[in-house]
């Protein structure tokens, strides 16, 4: 009878250990559950009409990662809107940073230390496909690599090598690459004029327009 007893009292004990391990399980489960509804509820899932990235055709302009020189890239379109480091947001053009060599590649953090980021690249987004010209040029604004180059109006040559890729987005696809040159500081090259037609299809067209250095433009602005 005692060797009964026992053996029930240890499957009571057995029963109990274990309601109390399914007991922790669930709260922890609704805990769990809890605190991704209060996440959910304070960080709210963006909207794809809060923020749309999308852009129809990407340029990008890269030169030397060590090179100091400050090089912009110039858009003006079949309707006069010009896109620069002067007005970066115009007309769904947009350019994202304005690059100005190594003077702007690096930061100092909280501890002191420097942190670089060699990369010279200026990339100005497209966002239509809707019919329109853009000629797009590159500028040697500041061949010292700082400072206001109207400060020394004596010519710095120089010897810099630049590219420009245009791009489509969607599908993605390299539609032109162009190479040129730059010698001598307030220097501006006409890259291409990008055609973009009613079907979307692009035409890439050289016409040797300038826009920084234009007579017309410079006039406006004096």
């Amino acid at each position: 009878m005692h060797v009964e007893l026992l053996s029930l009292q240890s499957k009571t004990k057995h029963r109990t250990g274990w309601g109390f391990v399914d007991l922790l399980f669930n709260l922890l489960v609704g805990f769990t559950f809890m605190f991704l509804i209060a996440f959910l509820l304070i960080n709210p899932v963006a909207k794809k009409k809060d923020f749309d990235p999308k852009a129809e055709f990407l340029l990008i302009l890269t030169w030397n990662d060590k090179s100091d020189k400050d090089i912009d890239m110039w858009v003006q379109d079949s309707f006069n809107n010009i896109v620069s480091f002067r007005a970066k947001d115009l007309a769904l053009i947009t350019l994202d940073r304005d690059d100005l060599g190594i003077s702007n590649d690096t930061i100092i953090n909280d501890q002191g230390e420097v942190i670089e980021r060699r990369v010279n690249r200026e990339v100005i987004s497209i966002k239509t496909k809707d019919p329109r010209k853009y000629t797009v040029t590159v500028h040697l604004y500041n061949a010292r690599g700082g400072g206001d180059p109207e400060d020394n109006l004596s010519t710095l040559m120089v010897n810099e090598k630049v590219k420009v890729e245009l791009i489509r987005v969607n599908p993605w696809s390299l539609l032109s690459t162009k190479k040129v040159e730059l010698t001598m500081q307030g220097q501006e090259k006409h890259i291409f004029e990008v055609n973009v037609v009613n079907d979307g299809q692009v035409q890439i067209n050289e016409t040797g327009k300038l826009i920084a250095n234009n007579p017309e433009r410079m006039k406006k602005e004096w």
